[in-house]
């Protein structure tokens, strides 16, 4: 049976989006860009109320409407919609639930409702896209369901909202029990960054990442229960997109820190050459001037670096008081194990791997001072040398003005007395003394 003949009760799809709304020292300015973009993704009679409520510095969690939600109803397809608005402050992001069902809790919907809803939802958001991370909840009622046709339910739900997934590959063992209905997680997470990046206009320059939870009710009255997690939902899974874009940044300022790294070593190239002795002193500055500018954005991600990490802590720990806080609110029959799997990655991938490359490009740092400190003293052995050898070019310039001052009275009563022009002698003489001083010039240079 195709994905367009299963039938389903009440189909409904929420998207859980966000956006990042100020990061560490953000401006004024840069919170007003980003209030902007988060309000393109409302209808233009809500962006004029959508910021009153946000003017706190510091907040947890913070609804924006006042009511907290902006209904509206719409129709596809031949489908009468209804659905709503939820925007809350999250910290230093934004969420918003936006929610879109069929207004019918009593007829049969195909599965393929949901590429309407999806359709739909899109058209609500003006086309816009997340900035932070985003996780799509699709829900429905199976009346008197068979536990073997639950994941065949599932799966043609997950088919008709992306064509394009892969069912086993993006499941694997994420399923479980909530309120005596099934729900099932996929997702698929992988960096897409390119190799030497520095800069990412948006989260998709770096990583592919798609959520999708799937939750099949048994009937009415349990998913009226549900509504009543729609809080807790967005929550965690706010900290799940923190954590994941947290590592996402971690990846670019690695990127940017080892750039840094390859320019430091194209620098120390110059010391160890060849003859390295008659190194120029113009190009002994340069390279100095450009170390020494790495050396605070260098300092700076390194900080960074050890920010998202600390930042990935705490949504982890967050995430993991919230996945209980369900656990506990949804009581026998619910198990939701599955989701401990975000944790492990966490602890076991994404801090790990930020904690091996803190290490690392921390001896790029170390590198960085000995770095500095030998050209300085370079530097300065370079110019204490170009000192000498003026001086001693000023000495053979003053012993040849001697010579010839000496010389010239009894030069001048010589070619006199004999009746001869001494001007060509004169100059003989100059050129002679100035030959003399510029070998002693090079002479010294030799030397040093």
């Amino acid at each position: 049976m195709s994905h367009k003949q299963l039938q389903i009760i009440y189909p409904t799809l929420d998207l859980f989006l966000y956006d990042l709304r100020s990061g560490l020292g953000g401006t004024a300015a840069e919170i007003e860009l980003s209030r902007t973009s988060f309000g393109q993704k409302f209808p233009a009679e809500i962006r004029w109320d959508l910021f009153k409520q946000d003017s706190t510095f510091d907040v947890e969690y913070t609804e924006l409407l006042k009511p907290a939600n902006k209904r509206f109803i719409a129709s596809r397809d031949s489908y009468s919609l209804e659905g709503y608005y939820y925007p809350v402050r999250l910290g230093d992001s934004y969420g918003l639930l936006l929610d879109c069902s069929v207004d019918n809790l009593t007829v049969p919907q195909p599965v393929a409702a949901f590429s309407m809803l999806k359709q739909e939802i899109a058209a609500q958001l003006n086309e816009q896209h997340a900035t932070l991370g985003q996780t799509w909840l699709l829900s429905a009622i199976v009346p008197e369901p068979k536990p073997q046709k639950l994941e065949k339910i599932a799966q043609s739900c997950y088919k008709a909202l992306v064509p394009e997934g892969n069912w086993t590959q993006d499941l694997g063992e994420r399923q479980g029990q909530f309120l005596g209905g099934a729900i099932f997680e996929t997702q698929r997470y992988r960096l897409v960054m390119k190799e030497g990046t520095a800069e990412a206009e948006n989260i998709q320059d770096i990583q592919d990442s798609q959520h999708v939870v799937i939750i099949l009710y048994p009937n009415e009255a349990a998913a009226r229960k549900a509504a009543k997690f729609y809080g807790d939902w967005l929550r965690l899974f706010y900290y799940r997109h923190k954590i994941l874009w947290c590592y996402g940044q971690s990846r670019l300022l690695k990127s940017r820190l080892s750039n840094y790294f390859i320019n430091i070593q194209a620098s120390l190239k110059l010391l160890r050459q060849e003859g390295s002795q008659n190194l120029d002193l113009q190009e002994l500055q340069g390279t100095l001037g450009r170390v020494q500018d790495t050396l605070t954005p260098y300092t700076i991600d390194l900080s960074l670096l050890d920010f998202q990490s600390q930042t990935i802590k705490t949504n982890l720990g967050n995430y993991q008081k919230r996945r209980q806080r369900i656990v506990k609110k949804a009581g026998e029959g619910s198990d939701l194990a599955f989701l401990e799997e975000l944790s492990a990655a966490a602890t076991d991938n994404y801090l790990l791997q930020i904690q091996q490359d803190q290490e690392k490009l921390a001896k790029g740092l170390e590198l960085l001072d000995t770095s500095i400190k030998t050209l300085g003293s370079r530097v300065e052995v370079e110019k204490a040398k170009n000192e000498k050898v003026f001086q001693t070019l000023v000495s053979f310039w003053g012993l040849t003005v001697t010579i010839y001052g000496s010389c010239s009275d009894s030069l001048d009563r010589l070619f006199t007395l004999q009746g001869r022009d001494h001007m060509f002698w004169s100059v003989g003489i100059t050129t002679l003394a100035i030959v003399i001083a510029t070998m002693g010039y090079y002479w010294q240079r030799k030397r040093f």
